[in-house]
């Protein structure tokens, strides 16, 4: 079990100086409904599915409605 864990990529924490060097590059927008980060709390996605590849090539902004959708989770206050 502790070779499984150790056989895992660690997922790496952006700084938050990374964070905004990046959305000074692009628009802090999310790409699925157009929601500024004015509207909504952005949520960064690794379009590869893989939390260890952390090129901003692999990266896309979501908001968290978007962000959920997207890996098909329904919020508790969203369940019926």
């Amino acid at each position: 079990m502790v070779e499984e864990k150790a056989a895992k990529k660690k997922r790496k924490d952006f700084s938050i100086q990374a964070i905004l060097q990046r959305l000074v590059d692009v628009k802090p927008v999310c790409v699925k409904c157009g929601r500024s980060a004015r509207q909504r709390e952005l949520n960064l996605h690794h379009k590869d599915g893989d939390s260890s590849n952390d090129d901003w090539r692999n990266i896309v902004i979501y908001c968290r409605a978007c962000h959920n959708d997207e890996h098909k989770i329904v919020p508790k206050s969203r369940k019926v």
